[in-house]
């Protein structure tokens, strides 16, 4: 796995420098625990009406993990018409995140639809925290998000 711990990461110190770690102490309203994850995804958009025309894969930052949502970083929330979570868009459809990340031989991909997002002030790596929650997540889906996160915690653990 290639998921690092976020002590000493890039995110350790995006979420000093924005004063998400105060935030992050805050308590959490969701549906389930937040682990926090510092490793390279590849995210893809598509409208659900045109899943063939997708965007190539966009480089980002996993932020955090949960049973029903992940937190990335990216510099781009559009390609070409497609964005991420534009209130002003011209379709009501809204744009599909699919997300890889690395895990064991094949990466994890999974769906969702951005819920939020905020621009980061000028200085920090990455110009966009973006908030997705999953979509047409299978059992096997759900367990592989899972030992994920069991590996990550498990991984942060060791001295």
């Amino acid at each position: 796995m290639h998921c690092m711990n976020t002590s000493a990461s890039l995110i350790g110190r995006i979420m000093s420098k924005t004063g998400l770690l105060k935030t992050a102490e805050k308590k959490d309203r969701r549906r389930a625990k937040r682990h926090r994850m510092d490793c390279t995804v590849q995210v893809r958009l598509h409208l659900p009406s045109r899943p063939d025309a997708r965007s190539p894969h966009l480089p980002a930052r996993l932020y955090d993990l949960s049973e029903h949502g992940l937190g990335l970083l990216t510099d781009s929330i559009e390609w070409e018409g497609l964005h991420m979570i534009d209130p002003n868009m011209q379709t009501s459809e809204k744009c599909i995140v699919e997300v890889e990340i690395p895990f064991d031989d094949e990466p994890l991909r999974l769906k969702g639809k951005a819920v939020w997002y905020i621009r980061h002030p000028e200085g920090i790596p990455f110009i966009f925290r973006v908030g997705i929650e999953f979509i047409d997540v299978t059992p096997e889906l759900r367990k592989n998000i899972k030992n994920l996160i069991n590996l990550h915690v498990s991984a942060a653990e060791l001295p």
